[in-house]
């Protein structure tokens, strides 16, 4: 944290800031970005400023908070246009993961999702609170699984079935899921073994993991599912938010679900 607000100090040294946004805090919205990074949200927040005809030396949030989404999450692409039926999808899609993110005990904050195209093949996101962390326990391993999962069964719930929309989560929850049954040790059914410092005889068994790869991922969606099945109306307002606002932040969230039942549900293995 430290190095990232000397670094902020440097690139935005020509440049005011807000009042409400002091290093420390942009250096709390950014955990675990690079020093090239910082650079690139300098320079976009001076030309983002400049487009919304304010000076480059004096900042908005805005101006900052944009550069932010656009080197962390990827630049808006608005040119590629969804269908209406698919912007809906895509909203319980986002809802989905968005309401898993708020309730489950051992995952930070959603502080914005929306239903924006970014970057290459992103259709809508959901951004957590940053967090300086650099372990996570079986628990908080569970749970980020169960995030991933929770836009592919909003989409489920909604519709009885699933898009392509969670390729990328897919990919995110089968590298989760391999280490955590190959590496780090918190499968009880492998104990901490290593299967590919094994050689052959981590090989030989290797079909018995996939299987129980498998039954640790079913096991995941089902509570995932009947978590979102017990916040279903949550779930919905969320997408209905998204449909007329397209972002919304923690705030609006918080409004649309109680707080009683922030961080209120586990994933249990």
């Amino acid at each position: 944290k430290e190095e990232r607000i000397e670094m902020y100090k440097l690139y935005f040294n020509d440049m005011i800031l807000p009042e409400k946004l002091p290093f420390e805090v942009l250096s709390d919205r950014t955990a675990g970005v690079s020093g090239a990074d910082i650079a690139n949200i300098a320079n976009q927040s001076k030309i983002n400023a400049i487009q919304n005809n304010n000076t480059a030396k004096n900042l908005t949030e805005n101006d900052i908070q944009k550069a932010i989404d656009e080197v962390i999450i990827g630049r808006e692409k608005r040119e590629r246009m969804m269908t209406n039926e698919e912007r809906k999808r895509v909203s319980y899609h986002e809802a989905g993961h968005c309401l898993m993110g708020y309730l489950l005990k051992h995952t930070e904050h959603p502080v914005k999702v929306s239903i924006i195209p970014r970057g290459e093949a992103a259709l809508g996101f959901s951004q957590q609170k940053a967090t300086n962390k650099k372990l996570m326990t079986k628990e908080e391993v569970l749970c980020r699984i169960s995030v991933l999962l929770g836009g592919r069964c909003g989409e489920k719930i909604i519709y009885n079935n699933v898009s392509t929309g969670a390729s990328d989560d897919i990919e995110k929850i089968s590298m989760l899921v391999k280490s955590y049954s190959t590496s780090w040790g918190m499968n009880n059914d492998i104990g901490p073994l290593n299967l590919d410092a094994m050689g052959i005889i981590g090989e030989n068994i290797s079909t018995d993991i996939m299987d129980n790869c498998k039954e640790l991922i079913n096991n995941i969606e089902k509570q995932t599912i009947k978590i979102l099945e017990d916040n279903r109306a949550y779930m919905v307002s969320i997408a209905r938010r998204l449909l007329k606002k397209e972002t919304i932040t923690y705030k609006e969230i918080k409004s649309l679900v109680p707080n009683t039942l922030c961080n209120s549900c586990e994933i249990k293995i």
